[in-house]
């Protein structure tokens, strides 16, 4: 049992937990890769206390949609890191 633990779960809970600390310090500006695989510029965060917390991407210029934590895959670049990429691609 303690093999499964440290072989399956630990793994995925880690990388959940990561998840989490990600979103949580998501900025206006940050740049993201969406679940969808489009990169997307964060426009607005808005959250509220009866539902998820809800993001607007920009995918292009004038182009945004909105969507939630889900949408999010990675964190590509944070807005005060100039050009430097916090997680390559």
């Amino acid at each position: 049992m303690g093999a499964f633990y440290f072989i399956l779960l630990r793994p995925v809970i880690n990388q959940q937990k990561q998840q989490r600390r990600d979103i949580s310090s998501l900025h206006v500006g940050d740049e993201v890769m969406t679940s969808g695989g489009f990169f997307a510029t964060v426009t607005e965060i808005n959250t509220f206390e009866d539902r998820p917390m809800e993001i607007l991407f920009e995918l292009a210029p004038g182009l945004e949609v909105r969507g939630n934590t889900n949408a999010i895959a990675s964190i590509v670049r944070r807005s005060g890191a100039g050009d430097t990429e916090v997680f390559p691609r």
